[in-house]
């Protein structure tokens, strides 16, 4: 996955949009629609306040190993909605 591809997901996950994004990034919703038009990884500053905004690191969105972050983090979001559900 790349690393939109990856945003992607998590922001589909968490149900956030990119206007959300970008307003925690502290940018304009079409800075953030010009970085992924570009289809490139943004620059390190940028990379770090994506990742901030979805709860996970910079090593996640950029890596080429998934490393089961994702599952990971799937997982333990159900569980906590199952927890929540249960009270």
């Amino acid at each position: 996955m790349s690393f939109w591809e990856k945003v992607e997901a998590l922001r589909a996950e968490q149900n956030t949009s990119y206007r959300w994004i970008a307003s925690q990034m502290g940018v304009s919703e079409t800075t953030v629609s010009s970085m992924r038009k570009a289809g490139t990884e943004p620059r390190a500053g940028d990379a770090v306040k994506i990742a901030k905004a979805l709860g996970t690191t910079v090593e996640f969105l950029a890596g080429t190993e998934d490393n089961g972050y994702y599952k990971k983090y799937t997982a333990l979001k159900n569980a906590l909605r199952e927890l929540l559900a249960s009270q």
